[in-house]
């Protein structure tokens, strides 16, 4: 396979794939949901839930993951920009495209290190 040059990138950061367990209240709500997180950057996150939500609401969300041995989270505050319906024989799965919009600089200077400690995506192959 070969990479392609002529598809240009329209992403501002670089996505590293994850499987973080998320957590996530809605605006204005008090109930608890959760979710997974697939992909990660210092941008936002694609994550899968079970939930369906409109393109638009906001959310404040924190992501759990493990570094040097402890158990951690980040908090930050994200507003969904797209969604896909994934139908199995199961169950119906919706993935969202989640845009940060509000992370205090400690949160965004730990997800930085975060981002900096994993592997670099593989380029894309046509």
């Amino acid at each position: 396979m070969k990479a392609t040059g002529s598809v240009p990138e329209r992403r501002r950061f670089g996505r590293f794939r994850v499987d973080y367990p998320i957590s996530y209240l809605l605006e204005g709500r008090s109930e608890v949901l959760t979710g997974i997180a697939v992909n990660l950057s210092e941008g936002g996150l694609l994550g899968c839930f079970f939930d369906r939500m409109r393109v638009g609401t906001r959310l404040d969300l924190e992501i759990f993951y493990t570094h040097e041995l402890q158990f951690t989270a980040l908090n930050f505050q994200g507003r969904i920009v797209w969604k896909d319906i994934l139908e199995t024989s199961d169950a119906i799965e919706y993935q969202y495209g989640i845009e940060f919009t509000r992370m205090d600089e400690e949160q965004k200077s730990r997800l930085c290190s975060l981002l900096a400690s994993m592997k670099p995506p593989p380029p894309y192959f046509v």
